[in-house]
């Protein structure tokens, strides 16, 4: 996005932090949707919560 034409909202919505927190949001979702069919232990899914995403781990 062009610094000067970019409100903090709408950088903040595109920023890399908040699209990796999205996906995960929708992998936590998919992991609670596969415990309840069978395909992961629901006691997993607590643990897969607990996930936080951490751009400078991930750019290492």
């Amino acid at each position: 996005m062009i610094e000067r034409y970019s409100r903090p909202q709408m950088k903040r919505a595109w920023s890399d932090e908040n699209k990796f927190a999205k996906w995960l949001e929708v992998e936590i979702a998919v992991c609670e949707a596969w415990s309840e069919l069978g395909v992961i232990p629901r006691e997993a899914v607590p643990k897969i919560k607990l996930a936080r995403v951490n751009l400078k781990r991930m750019e290492e």
